[in-house]
């Protein structure tokens, strides 16, 4: 995730290999990063996406189409979602944002990223399309729509059985919002976010989410929710479609049931089993926290909705195994410290989580679940927003729970410099340090020559942070992280 700068779009010049392919996306506007033009609400349209969708000969149609939106755990519920169509002998094709480590994570077939090199080939054929709809209609052009397009293109190539969609930004207008037919609508877990684009009100967030809901959707799936105001917004809109709607928090229940070295157990109940399903389940996951829990529980609810359907055939088996062998990096994820860095405590290294929290409500789910699953002496905080994140609600936050916090910024455009993050910290009724270090790197050696071994070192705040510290513990490639796992149950 490297801090290229956009020069405008490279024209006629083919993609000989990924490095050119990334320079070629990045030459668009990605607002991600920042770059390009700034948009504001009034300029999100989807009429670009579908005129160059239509040039490819619309390839998001014709398949089973799971489309998931939400403020949080979107991407986490997509992944398990995936794995579990896997598990069931399904072909795949996940499309997420952003990206951890490379462009290629947000492709993904059969759960794998796209080879660098099939990555390059398959937009050089969509850099042609690009170029003829710039030449009909001169104008501005993102990143995220070439990726999404490029997403279709893909799943179209391989000609995947089930394409899992995740929203970039609200759903109303994202690019992501071009079918003509979903087959489950997902709206996740609904809090504040972008209110610049999206609205300050959470049922105005709610009803941009809530845009993804169509007559031509077959069902919604609504996980559970903190705020009751976003929940009656999504069932609204399911009911003025009308489309059929479960409500999650209501038709299912679970409890945590004990956490093993390879992940957390949770019991699952249907309080309205249909045919077939069991009404009661254990199931083992990977990825920690109770809001995981409750993004499997909303995965598991989508899969028997599209059974219900006739979509698609899950049994419990493949069920069992998809949640058992997912992978999701950077979330809730434990790392020992290598002996390259320093230390002076003889009595071993502290553990460390990475966790890509980046707002108020994400950031107090990882303290709670580092509390919880990471039992400490004393928290030792590694922490870095960008630019637009409400730095001093997540600031408060920290100080409740740790006395020591390294501030440090990450290898992103938008990235804050670290000693205005440390600024944040100044409070009269805080009693901890705060220091500020110019990487990753230094702020994990520093943390690592104040904690002893029983402490725990969290890294949150941004997920270019995140990718940033996992590159320190020598994190091994995404691919590797991402193949097809065994169940530890088995």
């Amino acid at each position: 995730m490297g801090s290229t700068e956009a020069t405008g779009p490279r024209i006629g010049e083919p993609l000989g290999n990924y490095a050119e392919t990334v320079e070629w996306l990045m030459s668009f506007a990605d607002f991600e990063r920042g770059s390009g033009p700034r948009r504001a609400k009034g300029d999100f349209a989807l009429d670009r996406i579908r005129s160059i969708l239509r040039r490819l000969g619309d390839p998001q149609q014709g398949r089973t189409t799971i489309h998931v939106a939400g403020s949080k755990g979107k991407g986490s519920t997509a992944a398990i979602l995936e794995s579990i169509l896997r598990a069931a002998g399904f072909r795949t094709g996940l499309f997420t944002s952003p990206h951890l480590h490379e462009f290629t994570e947000r492709i993904r077939i059969l759960g794998a990223p796209l080879p660098e090199q099939e990555f390059a080939r398959l937009a050089e054929q969509l850099r042609h399309v690009i170029e003829a709809e710039l030449a009909d209609e001169p104008g501005h052009i993102s990143t995220f729509e070439i990726l999404t397009a490029l997403s279709f293109h893909t799943f179209h190539a391989h000609d995947v059985d089930v394409q899992i969609v995740e929203v970039g930004l609200g759903g109303r207008l994202d690019s992501t919002n071009v079918f003509a037919r979903t087959d489950a609508a997902v709206i996740t877990s609904l809090s504040y976010e972008h209110t610049d684009i999206l609205g300050d009100r959470i049922t105005q967030i709610a009803a941009e989410k809530a845009g993804i809901i169509s007559a031509g959707c077959r069902s919604v799936i609504l996980a559970p929710q903190r705020y009751r105001e976003a929940a009656d917004v999504v069932v609204n809109a399911a009911d003025d479609v009308p489309v059929p709607l479960v409500d999650v928090g209501a038709a299912y229940e679970s409890e945590p049931a004990g956490v093993e070295p390879w992940g957390q157990w949770f019991r699952l109940r249907r309080n309205q089993p249909r045919p077939g399903e069991q009404p009661q389940a254990m199931h083992l996951l990977p990825l920690l926290g109770r809001h995981q829990i409750d993004n499997a529980m909303t995965a598991i609810a989508t899969i028997d909705a599209l059974a219900a359907e006739g979509s698609v055939a899950v049994s419990s088996e493949a069920l069992h195994k998809g949640l058992a062998t997912v992978r999701w990096p950077a979330r809730l994820e434990l790392f020992d410290l290598p002996e390259t860095f320093a230390s002076n405590e003889p009595g071993g290294a502290p553990r460390v989580v990475i966790d890509g929290a980046h707002n108020a409500e994400s950031v107090q789910r990882a303290l709670d679940a580092c509390r919880e699953y990471f039992p400490y002496r004393q928290l030792h905080v590694i922490f870095g927003v960008l630019g637009d994140k409400a730095l001093v609600d997540m600031a408060h936050l920290i100080q409740s729970r740790s006395e020591h916090v390294y501030a440090t910024t990450s290898d992103h455009p938008r990235a804050r410099p670290p000693q205005q993050v440390a600024d944040a910290f100044a409070d009269d009724d805080w009693s901890g340090a705060v220091a500020a270090h110019g990487n990753p790197r230094a702020a994990l050696d520093a943390a690592r020559q104040q904690a002893q071994a029983d402490d725990l070192i969290l890294v949150l705040g941004s997920l270019s942070l995140a990718a940033d510290a996992r590159r320190c513990l020598s994190a091994p490639p995404e691919t590797a992280i991402v193949r097809r796992a065994e169940d530890p149950t088995v």
